[in-house]
């Protein structure tokens, strides 16, 4: 599914059209929550975790597949949990770097319901913006976006959604639904993602959703030029997109035995380093964009390349 769900963006949703990933999270893996942060602020133990989706089988509650983020009882499929009237809970992504990002920037999610009665189901993203002042947010930070001065609910205008007439879900519970959010406001900024989930008599009450994964493309990139030295590079990348090797026509002024090769995300992340080779096998990338830093010692070109 994963697979397909970072093809399909580029299919399917006419604001991702020719747009490259940015950002992504699969959620398959403990390791996929990292620099997440949880708070379970009404203290009963259950909250946001990784894990497997949970469905309605038309008998009882099962588990489906494995690797979504989820927010749902802690006990299901086989019990409560204590004080479920009263959920508080937050999940803060890290930061997510749009510097280099500009153009149509958009937010997809695969988003899937937990019984066939669920036709509509969303989830706010409350989005801080990091500046030189405050570059981390706190919790409060995010609490402060849910209410106005006078306590009174403020819905998000970004909010992953499925189950509406245009966005229908599937009758399969263990299938999921891809909703896109348009994020070009944030263009060129560091941002953070909270997602709320609570319960309360009225106003915002929201419940019970599995994202199987998350991921932000943009049509294009600032600083382009910043990629390539003052001179033009002599070392070329002979095609590209990059689907499984990277093959590196090199300067010719290069010494192939000092020549290393470094590749950095766009958001400055380094991701791979290795001796020259041609080729150079980046299967294990993910799609995207990137800057492979080509280096003899003496002379480094950079150059953008696509992995698919």
């Amino acid at each position: 599914m994963k697979k397909l769900f970072l093809l399909s963006i580029v299919l399917v949703s006419q604001a991702a059209a020719a747009q490259f990933q940015v950002w992504s999270n699969s959620f398959d893996t403990p390791a996929d929550l990292q620099g997440w942060t949880t708070h379970d602020l009404n203290a009963n133990g259950n909250g946001w975790v990784q894990g497997q989706n949970i469905y309605h089988n038309g008998t009882a509650l099962a588990y489906g597949t494995s690797g979504v983020l989820r927010y749902s009882v802690s006990l299901v499929p086989t019990g409560n949990a204590a004080g479920f009237g009263t959920e508080n809970d937050w999940i803060i992504s890290p930061q997510i770097n749009l510097e280099g990002a500009s153009g149509t920037i958009s937010l997809a999610a695969y988003i899937g319901r937990q019984r066939t009665s669920h036709l509509n189901l969303g989830r706010d993203l409350f989005i801080f913006v990091s500046t030189a002042q405050k570059p981390v947010p706190e919790l409060s930070d995010f609490q402060a976006m849910t209410v106005d001065a006078n306590g009174n609910d403020i819905a998000s205008p970004y909010r992953i959604i499925a189950g509406t007439t245009d966005n229908p879900f599937s009758s399969d519970l263990t299938q999921f639904t891809e909703d896109v959010v348009d994020l070009s406001a944030f263009a060129g900024k560091k941002i953070y993602i909270g997602l709320w989930s609570n319960r309360k008599a009225s106003g915002n009450n929201l419940q019970n959703i599995n994202i199987d994964e998350m991921a932000i493309y943009a049509s294009s990139f600032l600083g382009t030029a910043d990629v390539k030295n003052k001179t033009e590079n002599l070392t070329k990348i002979e095609e590209n997109p990059v689907k499984e090797f990277l093959q590196l026509k090199l300067n010719p002024s290069f010494k192939e035995s000092k020549t290393s090769v470094t590749i950095y995300s766009i958001a400055g992340q380094k991701v791979f380093s290795a001796s020259y080779n041609r080729p150079l096998n980046v299967a294990s990338l993910q799609s995207g964009i990137y800057i492979a830093e080509v280096s003899d010692g003496n002379t480094t070109e950079k150059l953008k390349f696509i992995k698919k």
